[in-house]
């Protein structure tokens, strides 16, 4: 049976179960794997807290298992660790590189007469990485080592040996900071549980996360990104972001609403809007419940103050069907001037007479206006209708020469006029279910960029758009209408490649020299005695043949000559046709 050992240490406050370990092994003249070895039980064991190899430690170092644990993260399934009642993430608090307080480790080997690496205990709440300030001695952690061994990390006895000469002369010492708010909540959800804030409602590390993602989000109201902060001064966006966070879900939306009205249109897309917190909430916690109600306050918000439609994204699923309007969407949709369109909605009820907002976010009811907006379609010529679509005059004339676009009326003796609706249905045809783009990266093309690549006409590959048989179509931010729809262009080439004219699309393959770059490629120019390499194929075509040297006619048409003359791209041309 087990005895408490007779060279033992104390377990001091907040102390982890892999330091008091570390320590007891190292008071009995051993690193931790060997002394855990020698008693049957693994270090592996400990840093992973299973209960037997606890409580041989509890028993040797003579503590309760209960006050052993108490700060120590316990796995929780799922790459999941449960501390002090809370979930967090097992790469969120196994960090290689460990931090604490020098001020306590100090204090540790003050108070002992034991070496100071046997008498410093590592913390447990210094691995949650919201935390920055020591509560004790309002000093910052610190790193003290790292190590990338999983196990190894966690006999801090062994490294602390190394650097406790430089903790006991104060050279990692810092200026000392006072907490923030932000710090003192922390502290106090780690020591004795939730408090009665609304805040403190919800899982503790999803909440940190959150007030920290806000307060990236607040730096545009100062005119800041997050690039302009210092990287040992980020911290303090959890206190600038939880001073929002504790008021509740009003104060909350109130700063969404302060953040839209720095931008002018809803196309410069949320995750400008607001960063960071967008792309985290809709996509990176899109499936960890944990951040439900902070999605859900977003998703909220959008949907009440957007004007969203087809071809848009909501919390990174796709909207298929508009329900709010704003005053410019409904003008590009009925084409009615703005300001004439703003009047009616005002006298009809649907738009507030003292609303501030600009066109592009004064939104109003898609529904109930509906029967409004029917009796206002006026038919437009063919600028105004290209600048609802979102299409330069190249792009609508080629949409127009493939029929993919038809005038709602056309006679020999007056212009051509356009029905709105049907542009507004064109794009949307082409956006529903698209994904958002932020930058066209890869083989991400415009349509009418795409269709010039392969030689075929945009009509064929909006047409697969429409039919379904192209499905990777993206939604570009910062863009609107047909300007906005980008396609894999991989994709149309396996598709539509074959579409091409004879002699087009199989070029690459036919042409062993194709994917040579020109600039490359070295030309040969004549001089009168002999060749000599030196000018590229575009230099040499910009000479004009007052520029040439005298030569004979047979060597202007090398067409006649042996096919040694012949430079490498007309050979590849040759063999190619």
């Amino acid at each position: 049976m087990l005895e408490p050992l007779s060279l033992s240490v104390s377990l001091l406050w907040r102390e982890t179960a892999t330091s008091f370990t570390s320590r007891l092994a190292a008071r009995n003249g051993l690193s931790a794997p060997d002394f855990c070895r020698d008693f049957g039980i693994t270090f592996p064991a400990v840093v992973d807290s299973d209960p037997y190899a606890l409580s041989v430690i509890a028993t040797l170092g003579g503590v309760h298992p209960d006050e052993l644990v108490a700060w120590s993260p316990i796995p929780a399934g799922s790459r999941l660790m449960n501390f002090r009642g809370h979930i967090f993430s097992g790469k969120t608090l196994r960090n290689p590189e460990l931090r604490g307080c020098p001020i306590c480790l100090r204090e540790d080997a003050e108070k002992s007469r034991l070496p100071p690496e046997q008498a410093m205990a590592m913390r447990g709440h210094w691995a949650v990485p919201h935390v920055k300030i020591c509560v004790r001695h309002d000093h910052p952690l610190v790193p003290l080592y790292r190590d990338p061994h999983a196990t190894a990390r966690h006999d801090n006895a062994q490294h602390l040996a190394s650097i406790s000469a430089a903790i006991m002369g104060g050279d990692l010492d810092r200026s000392r900071e006072d907490p923030t708010s932000f710090e003192d909540w922390l502290d106090d959800r780690l020591a004795d549980g939730p408090g009665h804030d609304w805040l403190s409602g919800h899982p503790l590390h999803a909440a940190s996360v959150f007030c920290r993602l806000l307060g990236i989000s607040r730096l545009r109201l100062e005119g800041l990104r997050l690039d302009h902060i210092a990287q040992d001064s980020r911290h303090a966006l959890y206190a600038t972001g939880f001073e929002i966070a504790q008021q509740g879900e009003d104060a909350i939306r109130h700063l969404l609403g302060d953040l839209q009205k720095l931008v002018e249109t809803p196309q410069d897309g949320p995750k400008k809007i607001f960063p960071a917190l967008y792309d985290r909430l809709s996509h990176d916690y899109a499936d960890n419940t944990d951040y439900a109600v902070f999605r859900r306050i977003l998703r909220d918000h959008m949907a009440a103050t957007w004007p969203l439609g087809p071809g848009d994204e909501l919390m990174g699923e796709p909207v298929y069907e508009r329900r709010l309007h704003s005053v410019t969407t409904a003008s590009q949709e009925t084409g009615v001037d703005p300001r004439r369109l703003r009047k009616l909605l005002v006298a009809a009820g649907l738009l507030a007479e003292d609303c501030g907002l600009p066109d592009t976010w004064a939104v109003f009811d898609a529904a109930e206006a509906d029967p409004i907006i029917r009796d206002l379609i006026t038919l437009v010529p063919a600028k105004a209708f290209r600048d609802i679509i979102g299409a330069t005059r190249s792009q609508f004339d080629l949409l127009v020469a493939d029929g993919v676009l038809v005038p709602a009326l056309e006679t020999s003796e007056t212009k051509s006029v356009w029905d709105p609706r049907a542009g507004a249905e064109f794009v949307t045809g082409l956006l529903r279910g698209a994904v958002q783009l932020r930058q066209p990266q890869h083989s991400w093309e415009h349509i009418s960029k795409s269709a010039q690549r392969l030689k075929i006409s945009p009509g064929v590959i909006i047409h697969a758009i429409l039919d379904g048989r192209l499905r990777r179509i993206g939604n570009l931010e910062g863009r609107t209408g047909y300007s906005a729809v980008y396609v894999d262009h991989d994709e149309v080439a396996r598709l539509l490649g074959s579409e091409a004219p004879p002699g087009i699309a199989s070029t690459h393959s036919r042409n062993p020299l194709a994917s040579v770059r020109p600039q490359a490629c070295v030309a040969l120019s004549w001089t009168d005695t002999h060749l000599r390499p030196g000018r590229s194929i575009p230099e040499r075509r910009r000479s004009n043949s007052t520029s040439r040297p005298p030569m004979r006619r047979s060597f202007m048409r090398n067409s006649s000559r042996p096919a040694r003359w012949r430079t490498p791209i007309a050979e590849a041309g040759r063999a190619s046709g």
